[in-house]
């Protein structure tokens, strides 16, 4: 057993030998070619360097530096209608100038829309009737630049940032009709007796 084991070992020893001697080959080559490599990088960057310094020779620093006016350019000072002369400009006819009036924007008409539940928490749903805008709020929400300070079962009390206050009634108007028309008929009725 151990003459086939010295047998194997001499078998390959000249296989570790052939791979060493070829290890080293390839790590020269590689060296040699990574040399070229930077030497041809160095003699680029090189040539780049002189076609930049002679480039920067060529340049007109003090034209660069001078500072470019409407002067310098006649055609499109004819052409501009934003740069001609006073003397150019037509005269309007002495036109009276209209003051233009300064209006308020339109204060939110808020309208009740309806109302959720949701556990204990109510959301009212209300409508500004000037952007047709819908907010769906609880007490503390902003709807528009208002902060709803209160929703009961009657009304819902919003404020302004600036302190104006408004209520919304929470009432539909179909039953305000109903409560209109209650009157009527009580009435038709003493009219009877």
């Amino acid at each position: 057993m151990i003459a086939k084991e010295k047998a194997i070992f001499w078998l390959l020893v000249p296989v570790l030998v052939a791979t060493i001697g070829i290890g080293f080959n390839v790590q020269e080559k590689k060296k040699q070619l990574s040399d070229e490599f930077l030497k041809d990088i160095e003699s680029v960057t090189e040539k780049a360097k002189s076609k930049k310094k002679v480039a920067k020779d060529n340049w007109d620093i003090e034209g660069l530096k001078k500072q470019e006016t409407s002067e310098d350019y006649p055609a499109l000072m004819k052409r501009s209608i934003f740069f001609r002369p006073v003397s150019e400009v037509k005269d309007e006819g002495g036109r009276d100038i209209i003051p233009l009036k300064e209006e308020e924007p339109a204060k939110p008409m808020f309208v009740y829309k309806g109302r959720m539940m949701l556990g204990a928490r109510v959301i009212v749903i209300v409508e500004d009737q000037n952007t047709g805008k819908s907010f769906s709020v609880k007490e503390g929400d902003m709807a528009g630049n208002y902060t709803v300070l209160s929703i009961d079962e009657k009304e819902i009390r919003l404020k302004k940032k600036d302190g104006e206050e408004i209520t919304i009634s929470t009432l539909k108007e179909e039953k305000i009709e109903e409560k209109k028309e209650a009157p009527d008929k009580v009435e038709g009725i003493n009219e009877k007796k």
